[in-house]
């Protein structure tokens, strides 16, 4: 993606406008809807927000899981301000969370699913990359929404710049084989799985 300066600090300079009245109202749905329309304008990324620290709340631009957009989302990032309890970051971060996702599914249904319990099992290789196999529960949707359900999951254990980095594939399963099940293991510890290997 082509880099603008001066459109990236216009988005900053506006934020810069709202940042105090977002963290004392971050669900104030008029100033969700306008943090939408700026990030929207800077391109083929979405934001997230969130805790960071007890003293501050993070804003993420993220590339949407599309590596070839990294680069542009850590020189948006590398524009930003000081803002008075905000952290930026250029993807999204690894979540302290329970793995439970909220989505919509194929026939316009909410639906919640806990994702800290499916199984997978990894597969390294040599350049030290990971495949996974995914068994997945308990989920009231397509196969586009239950890849949904696994893009935001991963991102939430592994944070979206490990995921995209280290995940180069998954595959849902609807079961192991015989001669891997004893692998399987519940998909909340595939970080620290990772890191064991590394």
């Amino acid at each position: 993606m082509a880099f603008d300066a001066n459109k990236i600090n216009k988005f900053w300079d506006w934020f810069k406008t709202i940042s105090d009245a977002l963290l004392d109202h971050a669900n104030n749905q008029t100033l969700i809807y306008q943090l939408d329309d700026r990030v929207n304008r800077l391109g083929a990324v979405s934001w997230e927000i969130g805790p960071w620290t007890d003293e501050l709340q993070f804003l993420a631009i993220s590339p949407n899981l599309n590596i070839d957009l990294l680069e542009y989302t850590q020189q948006v990032i590398a524009l930003a301000p000081n803002c008075k309890g905000w952290h930026f970051l250029p993807s999204k971060p690894v979540k302290d969370w329970k793995g439970i996702v909220q989505l919509e599914n194929e026939r316009g249904i909410k639906i919640t699913v806990d994702t800290s319990a499916w199984q997978y099992i990894l597969y390294q290789f040599d350049d030290g990359t990971f495949a996974i196999d995914i068994k997945i529960t308990q989920l009231d949707g397509n196969r586009e929404i239950q890849q949904e359900a696994i893009n935001i999951a991963l991102t939430g254990y592994l944070g979206e710049e490990d995921f995209m980095w280290l995940i180069n594939d998954f595959q849902i399963v609807d079961d192991f084989e015989e001669e891997v099940k004893r692998k399987a293991t519940a998909l909340k510890h595939i970080k620290n799985h990772i890191e064991s290997l590394s």
